[in-house]
């Protein structure tokens, strides 16, 4: 069974207790309130918890981390705004697919939740609610049962003094009761969850008899810290085992040896029962034989001033304060303090790109031999991405491609290659960050349709994942991880232009060679960049296509040495020069030529790189005004990119419109791949 804590409150009742911290982390015996609860889960044998957190998250998520040195398995569930006992649930659902336990993190009970649990499946129910009873002193409303069902739940009364059965904090839920939280809105059990469940008949009621207490007041947070304070006392007369035994059900280590008036004889805890055993003490011994008689102390009237000067000057960490008679009457404890690690949110947009000439001389096995040369821009179409780091080492990544969560793992050794996203698994199992987090992606164009869509995902995230392992990686080094990841991780025989052009941006000549590869931004005047942009328009043919198979057949001709697409893709290399020339001098009135003579080489030296649909739109773009164009990515599909004149461009957009195809107006871009971090997480 999971467990939920609902650790998201402000505690507000407890006024300066809680300037600093959460409510769920204030002090209990030198531990946060927090930390009793997971112990009583794990003890419960209850290791995986969701951490329903919002207030000051960050504290909460710096001090548990993944939960492993707790001995339990943490998730972290955060609200972006408050969302409410019920709306913080609904939150934590794709965590849950089992019935399951919730908490409210400011109560603690010692609930048996075998008993719990069994009493739950006996009654059915869509959840079962623990009771406690307690003098009502107007601070709790309280319920009505019959045959174990709640029937009526009754407002508080500030006169009502009388004993109370009262909700104790400890649900068992159904997975069926998300269906009545609505999703993202502020929500309450108590006031509109669990009404609907009464009138259904649905609320089932178990009456725990033991302790059970809510410290979301000043009061009660004293009351608590006192009655774990008597849990630490042992009499006299037990033995050593005795306090071995309470030191480890306490998770305190820590034993107040105290006579019958609970006046104080002496200490003792893990490191002086171990010495005395080894000087040759018994475990059968009385206690008293092993606690230290004379411990330091301090005494009520003392001043906060001296009770700080002990704990953290003299290095005391467990100070009891005794009454003048010599009693204990309460335990300061020598905290960690309590740090705050960054969370952080970083977002991101990577560019587009569209191709004019080399295309496939940037394949490795070409550059080996002959060299590439590609020239490209890229265009304000982008891919968006944001990454939350999580205090876990859970993995989600939700992108708009599909309606649900596309992965969550519990780590990065379950990422495994599927064919979902596994160019972005292959790019963590590459960098292997050493936290968790949650990628949430969205597109301006869907991905497989020749605009470089896979290699600016991944220039954009190893930007954003070297940007919280405080890495600053170059351009270069980027494009060349994203590279590796593509080609050695995941086999794929794909090409270098794409991840240059993403996370570099603008116009680029980029010459590769088997040594190294550079790249020329081209420095056009801006009357020649709105002149080429009022000449090109995108035109899409359909049929998304996976770059890889025509690379795939690209390759082995290179490798088969076959001549004709050889010769092919070093005219495309030629090309790609005359066309950096046209543009450096503002000659476009051969680009559409050198373009469609560049598609031509293309289709030469990869016959999968058209097909009849391609060859039917192309034509017609000819035929009604087009000087040249080329299909852009590596063939079958996308966007051909069209070359006219603006007085023309009517006509050839008409004429494609006609026969289904969709045009896509484009400005150039720049800025290349960019991050920011984000303050408000908002």
């Amino acid at each position: 069974m999971k467990a939920i804590i609902l650790a998201g409150g402000f505690g507000t009742r407890l006024g300066n207790i809680v300037q600093d911290i959460p409510k769920p982390m204030v002090p209990i015996a030198g531990k946060p309130f927090l930390e009793h609860q997971i112990d009583f889960l794990k003890d419960n044998g209850i290791t995986e918890i969701i951490l329903a957190v919002y207030h000051m998250a960050d504290k909460i998520k710096s001090y548990f981390a993944d939960g492993g040195r707790f001995g339990v398995k943490l998730i972290y569930s955060e609200e972006d705004t408050p969302l409410g006992t019920a709306g913080a649930i609904k939150n934590a659902q794709k965590y849950i697919d089992l019935p399951f336990l919730v908490l409210n993190g400011d109560s603690y009970s010692n609930i048996d939740l075998n008993q719990f649990m069994d009493f739950h499946v006996k009654n059915k129910g869509k959840c079962t609610i623990a009771l406690a009873n307690v003098t009502n002193q107007g601070h709790y409303g309280s319920v009505k049962i019959e045959n174990n069902k709640i029937i009526d739940f009754i407002e508080k009364s500030d006169s009502d003094s009388a004993q109370k059965l009262i909700n104790a904090g400890v649900y068992i839920f159904e997975p069926e009761i998300f269906n009545y939280i609505e999703k993202g809105k502020n929500v309450s059990l108590e006031k509109e969850i669990f009404p609907l469940l009464v009138k259904s008949g649905a609320l089932n009621a178990y009456y725990h008899k033991g302790y059970f207490i809510d410290i979301g007041r000043p009061e009660t947070y004293s009351k608590f810290k006192e009655d774990v304070t008597n849990v630490l006392m042992l009499g006299e007369d037990k033995r050593v085992r005795d306090a071995m035994i309470k030191i480890s059900k306490n998770k305190v280590n820590l034993v107040l040896i105290v006579d019958q008036q609970k006046r104080l004889l002496g200490v003792a805890n893990e490191r002086i029962i171990r010495e005395y055993l080894l000087k040759g003490g018994n475990i059968e011994d009385s206690v008293s034989s092993a606690m230290i008689r004379d411990p330091i102390t301090a005494k009520t009237s003392d001043s906060p001033e001296k009770i700080s000067h002990l704990l953290l000057e003299v290095g005391i960490h467990n100070l009891p304060i005794l009454d003048d008679f010599g009693r204990v009457v309460r335990i300061e404890f020598h905290s960690e303090k309590i740090k705050s690690e960054t969370f952080p949110v970083i977002r991101g947009r990577s560019p587009l790109r569209i191709s004019f000439a080399g295309g496939g001389t940037d394949l490795p096995d070409f550059i080996k031999n002959y060299g590439g040369i590609v020239i490209s821009s890229t265009i304000d179409k982008y891919c968006y991405a944001t990454l939350k780091k999580r205090a876990d080492s859970k993995i989600l990544i939700d992108s708009d491609i599909t309606s649900e969560i596309d992965i969550f793992v519990n780590s990065i050794n379950e990422l495994i290659y599927d064919g979902k996203f596994d160019i972005i698994k292959a790019i963590i199992k590459v960098m292997k960050p050493n936290f968790g987090f949650e990628l949430y992606l969205h597109n301006d164009i869907p991905p497989g349709r020749g605009l470089g869509s896979s290699a600016s995902f991944s220039v954009l995230l190893i930007k954003m994942i070297s940007n919280l392992m405080n890495l600053n990686y170059d351009d270069y080094k980027i494009a060349e991880i994203a590279f590796k990841a593509e080609t050695e991780e995941l086999g794929i025989k794909g090409g270098w232009q794409d991840q240059y052009a993403s996370v570099t941006g603008g116009f680029n000549y980029i010459e590769f060679s088997k040594d190294r590869n550079i790249i020329y931004p081209l420095r056009l005047k801006q009357e020649v960049m709105d002149e080429l942009n009022n000449h090109l328009l995108l035109c899409y043919v359909g049929s998304s296509h996976f770059s890889g198979e025509q690379q795939d057949s690209l390759t082995e001709s290179i490798i088969q040495n076959e001549v004709e697409k050889i010769e092919s893709l070093k005219n495309l290399k030629n090309l790609a020069v005359k066309i950096k020339d046209s543009l450096l001098t503002n000659d476009l009135e051969n680009l559409g030529a050198l373009l469609h003579e560049s598609w031509e080489e293309k289709r030469k030296s990869n016959k999968k790189a058209t097909n009849s649909n391609v060859d039917r739109l192309y034509n017609l773009g000819l035929e009604n005004g087009a000087i040249g164009g080329k299909l852009l990515g590596s063939g079958s599909g996308g966007y051909i990119l069209f070359f006219c004149k603006p007085e023309k461009r009517n006509v050839l957009v008409k004429s494609l419109k006609d026969k289904g195809a969709e045009i896509l107006n484009f400005n150039f871009e720049f800025s290349g791949t960019k991050i920011w971090s984000v303050k408000n997480k908002f």
